[in-house]
């Protein structure tokens, strides 16, 4: 029994052996935590890519290049040819894309080595830039922490305040082949800090075609069902008189989706989609005088009405732009599956014309601390 222990006890030691011939010490690999894609002014692709350095006797501990290239693979060979360390292209946590280059409709067949290549990442977070990717790329704040870890925790920040959505590579790519639905990403902007503006819409082929703010990312998530934390809401009541120059006509409170039911029809040629949307939330602020106890229904009602009309322009601004970030056509597919197979492939189209109705129930379950 002794010798079988024993003999055991060896092969599971050289079994674990091998994991050491192939080490690597972390100050010999460049990790390509941040990665960005750009068009220059003559629609030359630029690839960026910001690493950070490990060695002792490096003053600058982040280094960053930029390459013009056909491809991203091909930029690879380009940037192992100046870093001191192996590159390592698995690690990458953020993939920044130019808004210039989402202005075209070709674009995304370049994020194949993504998904074809077993060594690379499909859970970097993907966010448009507003402006020039290399800004981005090459500016380091002094009091922040390093470039990839800080815009990684100020995107996760703002996707659990529900200021934006959360959308990876693996995202994108089912984002993209889903006919019932088109692709929204993170976008952000840089002034004299980094700023999470909102949400960008890109149709399936890629092509930027609006932006949505902070509040309306809000409403598109709950359309979604895919909020986080309560939602903070600012609302201007209409009949409350302003009092001075402050804005004493308006209630703050913070919601929390109880439910989102949509409901799909067909008829003569023309979706139908009926929306129930019922929040329950407390109240944080109310800068004008109103008896919650006795009207507490009446002031639901305003709000409601208030926010019928916020997700009415949202959903309105979709259409405009013909897409659905939502997915009401996944609804569609589900429940009106003949009238849909015949515009599935310009569903963008089809939902333009749709009829869309929201309905927004609100529940007050708190008027805070005094009355």
């Amino acid at each position: 029994m002794k010798r079988w222990v024993r003999t055991a006890a060896l092969v599971v030691f050289v079994a674990m052996l091998p994991g050491c011939w192939d080490q690597a010490n972390i100050e010999d690999l460049t990790l390509g935590l941040s990665v960005g894609l750009d068009l220059d002014e003559k629609d030359n692709l630029l690839v960026s890519m910001a690493a950070p350095v490990f060695s002792k006797e490096a003053k600058k501990k982040n280094e960053d290049y930029e390459f013009r290239s056909k491809t991203i693979r091909t930029a690879r060979n380009r940037f192992d040819a100046v870093v001191s360390a192996l590159t390592v292209g698995g690690k990458s946590q953020i993939l920044f894309l130019g808004k210039r280059l989402t202005e075209r409709a070709d674009w995304l067949p370049l994020m194949d080595t993504f998904f074809r290549d077993g060594k690379q990442t499909i859970s970097a977070k993907v966010v448009l830039v507003d402006g020039r990717v290399s800004d981005v790329m090459h500016h380091y704040p002094k009091d922040k922490p390093r470039l990839s870890l800080h815009l990684t925790r100020l995107l996760d920040k703002n996707n659990r305040r529900n200021f934006t959505v959360r959308t990876t590579l693996q995202k994108l790519i089912e984002q993209k082949y889903e006919k019932g639905m088109t692709i929204s990403i993170s976008e952000l902007k840089l002034n004299k800090e980094f700023e999470v503006t909102g949400t960008a819409l890109l149709n399936n082929k890629g092509k930027y075609k609006g932006s949505l703010n902070q509040q309306e990312s809000s409403l598109l998530l709950i359309l979604q069902r895919s909020t986080v934390e309560e939602i903070p809401f600012n609302i201007h009541i209409p009949h409350e008189r302003k009092s001075g120059v402050f804005a004493s006509d308006m209630v703050s409170f913070n919601a929390g989706t109880e439910k989102v039911k949509i409901k799909t029809a067909y008829n003569q040629g023309k979706f139908r989609f009926d929306v129930d949307i019922h929040l329950s939330g407390a109240l944080t602020q109310r800068l004008f005088p109103f008896d919650i106890e006795k009207k507490g229904g009446e002031l639901e009602a305003a709000i409601e009405k208030q926010l019928d009309k916020q997700f009415s322009e949202l959903v309105k601004k979709f259409q405009s732009l013909k897409v659905d970030p939502v997915g009401f056509g996944i609804f569609a597919r589900a429940y009106q599956f003949k009238a849909f197979k015949q515009v599935q492939e310009e569903w963008g189209n089809a939902f333009a014309k749709a009829d869309v109705n929201v309905k927004v129930k609100l529940t007050l379950k708190s008027s805070g601390a005094i009355k």
